[in-house]
C-alpha cells in the first residue's frame, strides 16, 4: 500500500510554502572592503506538475523567493540591510524510479534538466557615503538536478529530497570602481554595467535539502536547509552574498 501511495503521489502536482530563518555572509567591495554576517527571513514557494510531453517524464518546476536580512561588521558600528527575490522555472526529465501509477515504488527518484532563473536584490550599507547601497541583477540558464528518495517511517510515508542548480551562462549587472549609479542612470555613462556570467567570474549555486512527512493524503510537514552561494568579480569589484536558510512549510498535492 505505501508503495501504491508513493507511486500515485509522484504523479501529484506538489504546491509548498516555507518559512526560514537565514544566517548570511555578505562582502560588497563597492560598499566596503568589510566582510558582514547577520540574519533574516526568507519565504519560499516551491511548484512542482507534470506536463503532457515525454509520457508525462517531463516535469515543470517553478520557485520562488524573497530574502530580508541585516548583517554587520566586527566593528559593530553600522549594519547593511539585503534584500534579494529569487525566481526560476526549470524542466526536470525523470530518469529513475517508476511514475506510473499502481508500479512497484524502488526508493529513488533521478530528475535532471534546465532552466531559467533570475535574481534582483539591492544591499544598503547604513554608513552612508556618496554610494551607500548597490543592486544585484542576473539572469542565467542554469543546470538542475534532483534526487528524492522515498521510504516508509512510523507508518508513515516520507520523502527526502536533495536538489542542486548551478546556472551555466546568463547575464548580470555590476557599476564600475568608483561609478556612482547617478552616473550610470541619470547621466547614461555606460562602463560595461552589463557582463557576461559564467561560473568562473559569476558563480552561483542554489542546494535545497528536505524531508517531507505526509501527514494527510493531501498534506506534507516539510522542514529543510537551503544554501545560495552568489559571488562575483568584475570591473575591479568583488561581491559575496553566501545565505543559509533552516525552512519548514506545508506540501500540498493537488
Amino acid at each position: 500500500m505505501l508503495a501504491v501511495a508513493l507511486s500515485v503521489a509522484a504523479q501529484e502536482r506538489e504546491s509548498s510554502t516555507m518559512l526560514g530563518i537565514s544566517g548570511v555572509a555578505q562582502w560588497d567591495t563597492y560598499l566596503s572592503n568589510e566582510r558582514y554576517h547577520g540574519g533574516g527571513l526568507t519565504l519560499a514557494s516551491q511548484i512542482s506538475r507534470p506536463t503532457h510531453w515525454m509520457q508525462r517524464r517531463l516535469y515543470v518546476q517553478h520557485l520562488t523567493q524573497g530574502n530580508l536580512a541585516i548583517a554587520e561588521p566586527r566593528s559593530d558600528k553600522h549594519k547593511t540591510i539585503n534584500g534579494f527575490f529569487h525566481w526560476q522555472v526549470a524542466w526536470l526529465y525523470h530518469f529513475l524510479g517508476s511514475k506510473e501509477s499502481g508500479s512497484k515504488e524502488r526508493g529513488w527518484e533521478l530528475n535532471a534538466g534546465g532552466g531559467v532563473q533570475t535574481r534582483l536584490g539591492f544591499v544598503y550599507n547604513t554608513l552612508g557615503g556618496n554610494n551607500p547601497a548597490s543592486a544585484r541583477a542576473a539572469v542565467n540558464i542554469i543546470a538542475s538536478g534532483q534526487a528524492r528518495y522515498h521510504f516508509g517511517l512510523w507508518h508513515k510515508p516520507f520523502t527526502a529530497a536533495l536538489q542542486a542548480d548551478v546556472p551555466l551562462t546568463g547575464l548580470f549587472f555590476t557599476p564600475d570602481y568608483g561609478q556612482s549609479y547617478y552616473e550610470i542612470f541619470s547621466l547614461g555613462h555606460y562602463s560595461h554595467n552589463v557582463q557576461m556570467a559564467n561560473p568562473f567570474r559569476a558563480f552561483q549555486a542554489n542546494m535545497l535539502l528536505t524531508l517531507d512527512c505526509r501527514l494527510k493524503a493531501r498534506t506534507a510537514l516539510r522542514v529543510g536547509y537551503q544554501g545560495q552561494f552568489m559571488q562575483s568579480k568584475a570591473n575591479g569589484l568583488k561581491t559575496q552574498d553566501f545565505y543559509h536558510n533552516v525552512l519548514v512549510g506545508f506540501v500540498r498535492y493537488m
